[in-house]
């Protein structure tokens, strides 16, 4: 493996759970970097689908190809110039917790950042209102009319929570990290408390991480930016990576959800029990 003179930790989590916030301000830290969502745990999924493949199946050489996932992520970090970089990625579903643990440079430890379900729902339904081409209006739009029984409204919220979607892979994520013990060097952070007491919660944060104290600035904040790149939201048809900049507040949505939904995706935060 290549060296790197570098820790790389990780963000993972529930989406609409202040993932980009939190990316923005560790990025205020003279020692950090962190990322934007990141790519590797593609890069990682689509070489297994290589393993898997005739060809390495017909000779499979399994050194030289861990040789490959090794430096993946020395290799795509070896230019960041930071002591830690901060990495948000899809890396607690199993697949790539698995990768992770065998091909991580350093220890893991992941903060995992997690909201009310209900909270997430309301919040994307909040975007759909705002962006007719978001990708949960066309899916709906998509959508034989005569064959739901639900409103549009109950309709959208399904479609957010359907099977493996980004919400339900993340909640089987987490209940799996959970139930298999591998909660080591896992620090839950829940999304009220880092926009409710900012100050604690980012303290603790650099407690987990090992970073080196710093005062962040709580009221004059940036939009997201790493290596002179920022999202490209055009792609997603809708703003799902701007913050508000004049301070750190919990963006309450007037949305008001049909009992229907409100009954059938209440108590899912589990971890809260655990």
């Amino acid at each position: 493996m290549l060296s790197l003179s570098k820790k790389v930790y990780n963000i993972a989590g529930f989406p609409r759970a202040g993932n980009t916030l939190l990316g923005s301000l560790l990025n205020q830290h003279p020692s950090v970097m962190a990322t934007a969502h990141s790519v590797i745990p593609d890069m990682m999924y689509q070489l297994e689908g290589a393993r898997l493949a005739g060809t390495f199946q017909n000779f499979p050489d399994q050194g030289s190809y861990d040789s490959v996932l090794k430096n993946i992520i020395p290799n795509y970090y070896k230019d960041w110039d930071a002591d830690f970089i901060i990495e948000r990625g899809d890396w607690i579903t199993p697949f790539n917790f698995d990768q992770l643990t065998k091909y991580a440079p350093n220890e893991i430890k992941i903060v995992v950042l997690v909201r009310d379900v209900l909270d997430i729902i309301k919040s994307f339904i909040d975007v759909c209102k705002e962006n007719p081409n978001f990708h949960i209006n066309t899916d709906y739009n998509q959508l034989n009319k005569s064959s739901l029984y639900t409103d549009e409204i109950e309709t959208k919220c399904d479609i957010i929570m359907q099977k493996e979607g980004y919400v339900d892979r993340a909640l089987y994520s987490l209940k799996w990290l959970i139930d298999s013990d591998n909660m080591t060097n896992i620090k839950i952070v829940e999304y009220n408390d880092l926009v409710t007491k900012p100050k604690e919660v980012l303290n603790s944060i650099n407690k987990f991480y090992g970073l080196p104290t710093f005062e962040y600035e709580l009221n004059d904040l940036s939009q997201f930016e790493v290596n002179d790149v920022t999202y490209n939201d055009d792609y997603l048809a809708a703003p799902l990576h701007i913050i508000s900049t004049d301070g750190i507040k919990d963006m309450e949505s007037d949305t008001i959800l049909p009992d229907s939904v409100v009954r059938k995706y209440s108590g899912l935060e589990f971890w809260r029990s655990k």
